[in-house]
């Protein structure tokens, strides 16, 4: 083989690699596969020892494990057995998609997609703001989180919430008109349904990110502790499942690790064959 071939073959290889760069990732907000400011790589790759569900019906038996869904889609058929065994479920989500599930298990919990605002601003936006922590958050010890253009919910025990100086941006401009009084909102609602236990964050930016860096330090702190517990992450009905491109492929080697092993063996294979045959000629 000279020199001229093997050139060429590296910079096919490069220019592979960049197409499937490319590929894999996806600029979806909430996916997994998304490695800008708006996406969740940096969490899950935290998690990356915690298990995925893509079928509530097979979630485990028994009770003890905590199902984490971030930004929900509008099918939540089969859940309401797992959490009635005693279990956790953690919603995260301001479309107010939530609601279908909180109805169907007599949650008194609701997600309202209403833009709040606080003067407990951080950057100089009002619409990133701490939101004070009012109850125990999996051990963390966490006082404030940082939350990025929440909703925010009613009902059920408030865990964390915003300031006083708060108010729900109806028009957008950033200042409480005499229509928008100034209270507090809650961000984070807990109630217990039967023997399990149902947490709703009116934000799924809190696993964003942009979200879970150096100055976010208590965000961090949360995640940690979230990630102490015996975790089990929805791919069944999350946005974070979501993408373009081969991000479809890398979610079905996510659900089946075998898939995963023959391709990356074929690829090997593939390699060989080729690499043998040029050497040849």
């Amino acid at each position: 083989m000279n020199k001229r071939v093997a050139a060429a073959l590296i910079l096919i290889l490069l220019a592979g690699l960049i197409l499937a760069g490319q590929l894999a990732t996806t600029s979806d907000e909430y996916s997994r596969y998304n490695i800008n400011w708006n996406g969740t790589s940096d969490f899950f790759g935290l998690a990356a020892d915690k298990p995925s569900v893509f079928s509530y019906d097979d979630l485990p038996a028994g009770s003890g494990s905590t199902l984490l869904i971030i930004a929900p889609g509008t099918e939540f058929g089969g859940l309401s057995r797992y959490l009635y065994e005693g279990n956790t479920v953690i919603i995260a989500d301001q479309s107010g998609n939530a609601n279908i599930f909180l109805e169907q298990i007599g949650s008194s919990i609701r997600v309202h997609d209403q833009p709040v605002r606080s003067t407990s601003m951080e950057y100089k936006d009002m619409g990133i703001f701490r939101g004070t922590v009012e109850g125990d958050l999996f051990g963390s010890n966490v006082t404030t989180l940082t939350f990025n253009y929440p909703g925010y919910v009613t009902g059920g025990e408030t865990v964390a919430a915003t300031s006083h100086l708060s108010w729900v941006d109806a028009n957008k401009n950033n200042i409480p008109d005499a229509s928008e009084p100034l209270k507090v909102y809650s961000l984070i609602a807990s109630e217990t349904i039967s023997t399990g236990r149902v947490i709703v964050i009116a934000d799924p930016s809190v696993f964003i990110n942009s979200m879970l860096v150096r100055t976010h330090t208590e965000n961090i702190r949360f995640i940690n502790a979230l990630l102490e517990e015996e975790l089990i992450i929805d791919q069944t009905n999350s946005a974070s499942a979501s993408g373009g491109g081969i991000c479809p492929l890398l979610g079905a080697m996510h659900r089946y690790p075998a898939l995963g092993t023959i391709l990356i063996t074929i690829l090997f294979i593939l390699t060989a064959v080729i690499g043998i045959r040029r050497f040849r000629l």
